[in-house]
């Protein structure tokens, strides 16, 4: 296991199976089957409930070609597995994706991912996938990628808070 696999799975052992669960917002693995597969025998030590929305490294993600096929190993491990979800925090009705808002700028410049990127309708979403230390891309968007939170996942407590700001 590397140091930020080590890390990663420290903080995830803290959380409380009885009062927390978490919401995985995609890039489980750095891509590919046995990637995948050491990130999902990881996971399932762990006895919090968790959920997870689809990332573009995730093989089970619909951007590659027979993601369904993996489906199974996914579904092992987690209580879901989709796209895109939606939860209250802080009394709000919250989004859940992989990806920011369309329009949000992708810090390399694809588009690739365009069609799997909601619109900004007006609700606040939480998602994954820029892998960068900020935690705002746009006015109603927290990016919530374990390096924007020191290798540990967002409590819906500092989300609120960040939602207020």
């Amino acid at each position: 296991m590397t140091a930020h696999d080590a890390a990663v799975m420290a903080a995830l052992c803290e959380l409380d199976h009885e009062t927390d669960t978490l919401w995985v917002l995609g890039d489980i693995c750095a891509g590919g089957v046995a990637s995948m597969e050491t990130a999902l025998e990881q996971l399932a030590a762990l006895r919090v409930p968790m959920h997870l929305i689809t990332g573009n490294h995730d093989p089970v993600h619909p951007i590659f070609r027979g993601a369904q096929r993996h489906f199974a190993n996914y579904s092992a491990v987690f209580a879901s597995v989709q796209q895109v979800a939606r939860t209250k925090i802080g009394g709000q009705g919250i989004l859940l994706s992989h990806f920011p808002y369309a329009g949000t700028p992708d810090r390399l410049s694809r588009t690739e991912f365009d069609q799997y990127m909601l619109p900004d309708l007006g609700k606040w979403l939480l998602h994954g996938h820029t892998h960068t230390a900020e935690r705002r891309s746009s006015k109603r968007s927290i990016c919530v990628s374990l390096e924007a939170w020191d290798l540990r996942p967002a409590s819906a407590e500092e989300v609120a808070d960040e939602m207020s700001r």
